[in-house]
């Protein structure tokens, strides 16, 4: 009785913009992806987005053929996109391929979350609902989708959502408490079901909303080696006028720097009472990172890069490059690169966004014959509190 879930942040057809992803060379026009500083300005001709099908002009690749052999490559019986501003193409694409989908938009942006599964083994028990975050207001959602796995009878309640971006804000938190009660209040159908939520959560393992969340759901990862990550970019630089001034005849351009980063903030989280992991858990990249002494049990540092993770140019010597200040107005200033250096970051012909997806296999306790009453070897699940019950999330939600 087992079946297999996903995550994945798309990275939204029309939030690629090349302004800001122009080290992923492998989805811009053919041409454009060479050397010069014109390469990071306004001017130099590129499109507003990363190459997406062929109707966009000549390429070498286009990001949603990519993204579909990822999808594809999981054999995921239910999947879980978000940065979604293109539902339809999804789910046309799918479809054909035996999903369902449902999909709820942002409060007046172009992009969602979608949640997809197979027909054959799954049917939606109920209508989806969804929240709207009240911290920040108006601004990120959750949707949840009451699934009958039609094998075993069994409900099942599907969330999808993808917490603010920025981790400084401290938002993700609030937004982890809400995330609780709209789960536990949400039916996933006459019978209560367990939850499993996939997200792009914007918070690291150990944070206090990934805390909070582990306190009532399991991590489908217990423990994160060092340098793993769901996401990688590079520093990446441009030359335009500064936000909010695009359009002042008083404001010239100038250099800015947005910062690479490598972290965990894509998750698979499940009801660890009614639920378990079938075979291991999901396997993430990992980057290089310095050896750490003595006895230690933080799991072995990765040595050399990922496979699949290459830019598609040199690495900049430093971060911030030299001379980005001295250099803000002059157009023609070129950050430094440390030529035979990979700069690691994606998308590129290999992943279509510029996160991973992570997906694992989970089974219904009780379901099979070595799994007999839910007590198996294995990690103990958290605490679990009754969906819908009095000893659910309340409104002074634990932290």
């Amino acid at each position: 009785m087992s079946f297999r879930v996903a995550q994945f942040n798309i990275l939204g057809r029309y939030m690629a913009g090349s302004m800001w992803f122009h080290y992923a060379r492998d989805f811009l026009p053919k041409g454009l992806a060479t050397k010069g500083p014109l390469e990071w300005s306004r001017t130099a001709g590129f499109p507003r987005q990363l190459l997406w099908r062929e109707q966009d002009g000549p390429g070498h690749f286009y990001r949603f053929p990519v993204l579909l052999a990822e999808i594809r490559a999981l054999k995921a019986d239910i999947i879980c996109l978000v940065e979604l501003d293109c539902f339809a193409e999804f789910r046309d694409a799918l479809g054909e391929e035996g999903y369902d989908a449902v999909f709820e938009g942002r409060p007046g942006k172009s992009d969602g979350c979608g949640i997809f599964w197979r027909r054959d083994l799954f049917a939606a028990a109920g209508s989806a609902r969804s929240l709207i975050y009240q911290v920040p207001a108006n601004d990120r959602i959750a949707l949840a989708q009451p699934l009958l796995h039609l094998e075993s009878n069994q409900p099942l309640l599907v969330v999808s959502t993808h917490l603010y971006w920025d981790q400084s804000s401290g938002h993700q938190a609030a937004e982890a408490e809400e995330l609780l009660a709209f789960a536990y209040g949400v039916p996933a159908s006459a019978a209560e079901g367990p939850v499993v939520l996939c997200g792009d959560l914007n918070t690291p393992p150990g944070s206090e909303a990934h805390a909070l969340l582990t306190s009532h759901w399991q991590d489908a990862i217990q423990d994160y080696e060092p340098g793993a990550f769901t996401s990688v970019k590079p520093d990446a630089y441009y030359f335009a006028k500064p936000r909010g001034q695009q359009y002042s005849n008083q404001a010239w351009e100038e250099w800015h720097r947005q910062a690479g980063r490598s972290d965990v903030i894509d998750y698979v989280l499940f009801d660890g009472g009614a639920l378990e992991l079938e075979g291991p858990p999901p396997s993430l990249p990992r980057l290089p990172v310095p050896e750490e002494g003595g006895g230690g049990g933080g799991g072995r540092a990765a040595k050399k890069p990922p496979f699949g993770f290459w830019a598609g140019g040199w690495d900049f010597t430093a971060a911030p490059a030299e001379g980005f200040e001295e250099s803000k107005h002059d157009a023609y200033w070129v950050p430094a690169r440390a030529h035979g250096t990979l700069q690691l970051g994606i998308p590129n012909r290999v992943h279509g966004s510029d996160h991973i997806p992570v997906a694992c296999t989970l089974r219904f306790r009780g379901t099979q014959a070595d799994g007999a009453d839910g007590a198996d070897a294995g990690t103990a699940p958290p605490q679990k509190r009754a969906r819908g019950g009095a000893a659910g999330p309340s409104s002074g939600a634990d932290k």
